[in-house]
């Protein structure tokens, strides 16, 4: 499959989600089960609820975008959000599979993807009808900044020591990558 962007090719994208997933993911490993409960502000995500909501935008997203299905299958997790989200918003291990393997899914989705899939318009799109495959791509990614973002303001208030932020401070991951 050839997907590609103007900026990079679609794997290129993709390689760099995962630097974006390894550094949440050593941010979520700063969280113990009991602070996943913690609520900035009443009426907002807990932080688990919000870890959660990262890999919830992202496969919802990327299975509509790359498989033009919205709908989920019996036993996907969308089936139903609520049970979901209830196995597995009280558990840093649980949300940690979760993240990761949604990461995978996106890879096998795009190697099932059409050709076109991220230039066409999404009109079958629940969520953001009318854009273009790519823009929504870049949507979820952005959630996860987002997100990342305000989870890296409440470790700090509960008195945690999150990771570096740059990609570049983790040679595991960025040495094999560098100059390409």
């Amino acid at each position: 499959m050839n997907l590609s962007s103007p900026y990079a090719t679609f794997e290129q994208f993709l390689d760099h989600w995962d630097g974006v997933r390894l550094v949440t993911l050593k941010l979520l490993a700063v969280f113990g089960n009991r602070d996943l409960d913690y609520r900035l502000v009443p009426g907002w995500r807990t932080v688990g609820e919000i870890f959660h909501h990262i890999g919830g935008h992202q496969f919802y997203g990327c299975r509509g975008i790359l498989l033009g299905r919205w709908k989920p299958l019996p036993g996907e997790a969308d089936e139903n959000w609520e049970a979901h989200q209830a196995a597995h918003i009280h558990s840093v291990e649980k949300l940690h599979q979760w993240l990761f393997s949604v990461q995978q899914l996106v890879r096998v989705w795009a190697g099932q993807a059409s050709e076109t899939a991220l230039a066409d318009f999404r009109k079958d799109n629940p969520w953001h009808e009318g854009m273009r495959g790519w823009l929504q791509l870049n949507h979820a990614y952005q959630d996860e900044l987002h997100h990342r973002g305000q989870l890296y303001a409440i470790a700090r208030l509960l008195g945690k020591t999150p990771p570096e932020v740059n990609v570049e401070e983790y040679p595991e991951f960025w040495d094999q990558r560098k100059w390409k």
